[in-house]
């Protein structure tokens, strides 16, 4: 392959027309549109070229986006509740009671004696009236005063768990970060040799082609130069889509488009 495109080279420079014709194919350059979805290569200059700026944003907004995390969240804030309830439990054995009758009683205060009450051996001779009473109920169970340091420090204990997974989480989603930014600026690097090869091989056909025409080379030589362009466009294709597939799954981590970081981080 080496051996055909420096005989085409030295060819073209032997051959004023052909060397002109391959001047005005190389001074073209291959178009090859970017999809909507890919930022252009200036936009995303500095997500990649300052990746000490940007690394922190990333992770700044894939801890936000993540699930996972608000779970932990969640699982943190039911245990601080449950501290709060621990240290208010006595509450509950604290009762206001209350109780109202109407009726007559044996034993009454009368209107001489009101120090001592007379007994009557038939209540029935007494008027009724409303009874009202009301009281203050505590009661504490040994083995609820006993445990009650525990019960709080276990539901701490388990407060302190969530932060711990939160943090160990966390680790996690920077190294998955760290993966995929690093798979993606590979895939970008790796695209774009594959676009300056295909622009190469394009240039290499058009010039065989051309030669062909003017009865230069054989049928062969043309068929190898075509079999250059066809996997230098493979090649350039499965690096488009390798970039693209990285792309997406930096952007499914964060949750927001990859653009939105390269501004900030400008």
């Amino acid at each position: 392959m080496k051996t055909f495109l420096l005989a085409l080279a030295a060819s073209g420079a032997a051959l004023p027309g052909c060397a002109q014709a391959a001047y005005n194919v190389a001074a073209a350059p291959l178009t090859t549109p970017a999809p909507a979805s890919r930022p252009a290569d200036g936009t995303l200059q500095s997500f990649f070229g300052a990746p000490e700026v940007v690394l922190p944003k990333l992770y700044e907004a894939a801890i936000a986006h993540s699930g996972e995390i608000a779970r932990l969240d969640a699982t943190r804030g039911v245990a601080e509740a449950d501290v709060k309830l621990a240290r208010k439990r006595l509450l509950n054995m604290l009762a206001l009671t209350g109780s109202y009758t109407y009726g007559t009683l044996p034993y009454f205060a009368t209107a001489e004696t009101t120090a001592s009450p007379v007994y009557q051996a038939n209540p029935f001779n007494l008027g009724a009236r409303a009874q009202f009473s009301t009281g203050v109920g505590l009661a504490l169970p040994f083995d609820m005063l006993a445990t009650r340091r525990t019960t709080i420090a276990r539901q701490e204990y388990v407060v302190s768990q969530a932060v711990a997974q939160r943090q160990t989480q966390e680790a996690a989603i920077r190294q998955v970060v760290i993966v995929q930014y690093q798979a993606l600026a590979l895939a970008r690097a790796t695209q774009q040799n594959a676009q300056e090869a295909l622009q190469s091989a394009n240039v290499s056909k058009q010039i065989a082609d051309h030669r062909f025409k003017q009865g230069e080379i054989q049928v062969d030589d043309q068929m190898v130069a075509m079999d250059f362009y066809s996997k230098a466009q493979l090649a350039y294709e499965e690096a488009r889509n390798k970039y693209q597939t990285a792309q997406l799954l930096l952007e499914d981590i964060i949750g927001m488009p990859i653009t939105a970081l390269s501004i900030a981080a400008k």
